[in-house]
């Protein structure tokens, strides 16, 4: 038995390191390696991340750059065979991954995937431009807006909906034909040999429209990927700005939320709000060193949709920016009003405690107390909260310095 096992190690693959994700260009990218790029998930997909039954199992899931088609197949050196190991049989990859793909709309040889490269330039994304931006590497990028009856589109949407899973930890697909949702699209465009534009695609934003009473909207931001090759350029902050600003020019929109955001994202977000809460008079000297006040919430969220929340994060991001933090005084006056907003829940927490203890007898009511965090435990949890806090804020605002 412990032989059987020690042979069939060699036919378990981890899955985040044998699928090969590309986005396709030209028929040399096919064979090009650097172009490759890996899963940061598939437990949504495999259990554990493990993939069971073959030997130097390739996964090769790659997509024309522009339309998005899907070509998907499987190679190996070898298939474990239930006959000759104890009846364990292997995982049914092809099955497993061609169910999340598109019915009917995924291609399996890479000659008609080289056929549909040579269209790219008849491909034009569905949607409206509603922004249209320039970086410092000569390209253009375009971002489009679709509603769940813009021709064509769910059919697009299908084909890049599969990157959720890879990309997006506990993601699933959302109700693509439910008209409150609006899905959003990132394009870079290029002029080819025959100056005519190709767009390649790089990521998207759905968001979806929740009711608010009486009769508005509370937006809020599900799911925002970038494809690993245009992450890190300045092109997240772009494409999200876009996005916000598309939903504050609407009326009905009470606030802008976000669930259950990502580290990322919400550096994104942070950088955006940053930049534009930045620019209003109640967030600028000298009122930045002062307290956060029902004025800069309220600008906020009539400028930018920003709720409470978030505006406070805003004004202690943008105060920190304008506070000396090697002057002894100025830093620690920052300091405090930081841990004084992260003692509330502590202090709120002390409150509820005694109201409970009133009502025990003495010997329950000590068990309890000494069940929550002593002072000198509370002190140091509340340092620990504010160093990351203060980290995060400064990443933030050296971005911001590079404006």
């Amino acid at each position: 038995m412990a032989a059987l096992a020690s042979e069939l190690k060699q036919y378990l693959s981890r899955a985040n390191d044998v699928i090969n994700i590309k986005l396709v260009s030209s028929e040399a990218d096919l064979y090009d390696d650097s172009k490759a790029f890996h899963p940061e998930f598939t437990h949504q997909t495999f259990d554990n991340e493990m993939i069971f039954g073959y030997r130097s199992l390739h996964v090769e899931l790659y997509y024309c750059a522009t339309r998005m088609t899907p070509y998907f197949s499987i190679t190996h050196e070898g298939k474990v065979d239930p006959k000759t190991h104890d009846g364990v049989k292997a995982d049914d990859v092809f099955g497993t991954v061609a169910k999340e793909l598109p019915e009917g709309d995924f291609l399996t040889s890479k000659e008609q995937l080289v056929a549909s490269l040579g269209r790219a330039d008849q491909f034009i994304p569905t949607g409206s431009i509603i922004k249209e931006y320039q970086l410092d590497d000569g390209c253009t990028y375009r971002v489009f807006k679709n509603l769940v009856d813009t021709p064509g589109f769910l059919r697009f949407h299908r084909r890049i909906r599969t990157f959720v899973l890879w990309f997006i930890d506990g993601a699933s697909y959302i109700d693509d034909e439910d008209e409150r949702w609006h899905f959003y699209t990132l394009f870079q465009v290029q002029n080819n040999s025959s100056n005519v534009p190709v767009y390649k695609f790089m990521g998207f934003i759905t968001v979806y429209n929740y009711y608010a009473y009486p009769d508005r909207v509370r937006p809020r931001v599900s799911q925002m990927l970038l494809m690993p090759p245009y992450q890190g350029k300045g092109h997240g902050a772009e494409f999200y700005a876009a996005v916000n600003a598309d939903i504050c020019v609407r009326t009905d929109v009470v606030d802008i939320a976000v669930e259950d955001p990502a580290d990322d994202f919400t550096k994104i977000r942070d950088f955006v709000d940053c930049r534009n809460c930045a620019k209003l008079p109640e967030f600028q000297e000298p009122h930045i060193h002062g307290s956060f006040s029902p004025a800069m919430a309220e600008v906020a969220k009539q400028e930018f949709r920003l709720n409470k929340m978030q505006a406070r994060r805003v004004y202690e991001i943008l105060r920190l920016q304008k506070t000396n933090m090697k002057n002894a005084e100025a830093g620690k006056q920052y300091r405090l009003m930081i841990k004084d907003r992260l003692n509330r829940p502590y202090q709120k927490q002390k409150t509820d405690l005694e109201k409970v203890t009133q009502r025990l007898n003495s010997e329950e009511a000590g068990s309890m107390m000494a069940a929550n965090l002593s002072l000198s435990e509370q002190q140091q949890a509340l340092q620990q909260q504010y160093e990351v806090i203060l980290e995060t804020y400064e990443r933030i605002v050296r971005r911001l310095e590079r404006l």
